[in-house]
Parts: structure tokens; sequence; C-alpha cells
């Protein structure tokens, strides 16, 4: 009897301790999660790095001045040359022009017409009998008068009225003919045709 109690204590006492190792080695386990695995960390420099003197930004920057100077000498000789041109183009047009008025304010010839149908009145009514009827003229100039009528004509200085002045007188213009006087002096003179005497006209000398 005394054999069986020392059995089962035995028992016992080898039941609890398997049970407090097991419980021993259970909390010495690390049940968490393993940690999770980090890159390694690269060393990145951020900072700029130390500006160098560069010993030929000098010699760059002339090189780069160097057109701009050659361009701006060109600017200035173009701008020269542009002005001495302009210079020559207005004193050849100034010489143009003056050899133009000289060429132009020569005597000049103007021509009057006798027109169809002035033998019979009428004309006068619309100042039609000469054309034109009225002209001005510079001293030296030459009025021609040209008979496109059939009839003959007159273009003599005066006025009906007071008759022939003596300053012109072209007598009888036959039908296709023409008459022709220069005059050297300023002045008005008025004319008329002695055949049909409601014809006139005048002439202004500069």
């Amino acid at each position: 009897m005394a054999g069986i109690d020392r059995a089962a204590i035995a028992f016992t006492i080898a039941i609890t301790a398997i049970g407090a190792g097991f419980a021993f080695v259970g909390d010495s386990v690390d049940y968490s999660p393993p940690a999770a695995t980090t890159a390694p960390k690269v060393m990145t420099d951020t900072s700029e790095p130390k500006a160098q003197a560069d010993p030929f930004a000098d010699i760059a920057e002339k090189v780069k001045e160097a057109p701009k100077q050659a361009m701006d000498e060109v600017k200035e000789e173009v701008e020269e040359v542009t002005e001495e041109v302009a210079e020559v183009v207005e004193d050849l047009g100034e010489v143009v022009i003056e050899e133009t008025l000289e060429m132009t304010s020569g005597p000049t010839t103007h021509i009057v017409d006798i027109p169809v149908g002035t033998s019979v009145p009428g004309c006068e009514e619309t100042n039609a009998c000469y054309l034109p009827a009225d002209i001005t003229i510079n001293a030296g100039d030459t009025v021609e008068w040209i008979n496109i009528d059939t009839a003959a004509h007159t273009v003599t200085g005066g006025s009906p009225a007071d008759g022939p002045s003596g300053v012109f007188d072209s007598s009888l213009v036959m039908g296709n003919a023409k008459y022709a006087f220069t005059f050297e002096e300023a002045g008005s003179y008025d004319y008329f045709c002695m055949v049909h005497p409601w014809m006139v006209g005048s002439v202004t000398v500069n």
C-alpha cells in the first residue's frame, strides 16, 4: 500500500513537471509575425556640387560678343551707305525735276478746233463756236486753230462790237485748213470770226 502511494505521488510530480515544461517552452516561443524585410538604404547626396571656376568662361564670352560687335559694325556701315544713297537719289531727283521743268516750261502749242456746223447760229448758246472757246497759255506759246468745218472761217483779234484789233488775223481759213499765232506778250486777247460774228473766243496769256 505504501508502495502504491509513493508511485502515485511520483507519477503526479512527473505529470506536473512535464506540464510546467510545456508551459515554459510555450511562453518562450515568439508567435509574432516576422519583421518585414527592408531594402538596404541607399545614400543619395542631393546637395549641389560646389561650383568651380571655369578658366575658359571669359574667352567664351569674348567669342560670343565678337559676332555681335561685327554685326553692329556692319549695320553702321549699311546705315551710312543707305544715307549716302538716299542723298544721291534726292540730288538726282532734284536734277530730273529741274530738267523736266525746263523741258516742259518751253514754248507749247495749244490746239483750238473750229467745229462742224458753226457756220449757222447756235454754237454761241453753249460757247462752243471754238473749242475750247477760252484758253490760258504762257507767253511764247502758240495757239493753232484747226477748221474742222466745211465752211471757211476767220480767227481775227478783236470783237464783233469793236471790230478787229489788228493784233492777229488769219483771213479766211478753209475747211480742213489751220492757222497758228504765237503770243509773245502777256495779256487778254479776244477774237471772233468776221464771216460769222456770233463766233467768239479768248486767249489769256500769263
